[in-house]
């Protein structure tokens, strides 16, 4: 119908049109000048969501509950955005946030501030009764210190999401 919606969910196509299809005629060089671009890093962080919810069997077999009954989703308020929840049949909800980054992540005080507010946020409006478990999932991996210790329960990096299940 005239009001229907289509939404383009592959990820080659998505980065076609949005820095090869408007850039057909630029210059020799032309992607070294859009690679370190905020628009770009956008899209790697979007796009890598976007994989990690079409490999949701992968994950739940990494962190150990593929056989418990789920439903995954994201989720935001005006105060907080998560990237994918987990919410699990035995008790538990998996809070997990996906990070795009070109190594490693290294917890500081602000991204660790950031993580708090969301399961802060979350438990307040939710008000569930169920434990809930932060997961970062991210292209690297995390390094540990002192934040990461405290508040990550599970670290998953992207060989991950391309394990056979």
């Amino acid at each position: 119908t005239k009001d229907s919606l289509y939404s383009l969910t592959d990820e080659y196509s998505l980065f076609y049109l949005k820095f090869m299809e408007q850039h057909k005629g630029a210059a020799e060089g032309s992607w070294l000048k859009l690679f370190p671009k905020q628009s770009y890093k956008s899209w790697s962080g979007l796009a890598f969501e976007s994989i990690c919810f079409k490999h949701i069997d992968q994950i739940k077999h990494q962190l150990g509950i593929a056989k418990i009954y789920t439903n995954h989703h994201s989720w935001n308020n005006q105060h907080a955005q998560v990237d994918l929840l987990i919410d699990r049949d035995d008790g538990i909800i998996n809070l997990c946030e996906v990070k795009f980054y070109n190594d490693k992540i290294s917890l500081n005080k602000n991204l660790y501030l950031q993580l708090k507010n969301k399961l802060t946020q979350f438990k307040e409006s939710t008000k569930t009764k169920k434990n809930i478990f932060l997961c970062i999932i991210s292209t690297y991996g995390v390094k540990e210190n002192s934040y990461s210790l405290e508040i990550v329960n599970n670290k998953l990096s992207m060989d991950a999401l391309f394990i056979l299940v």
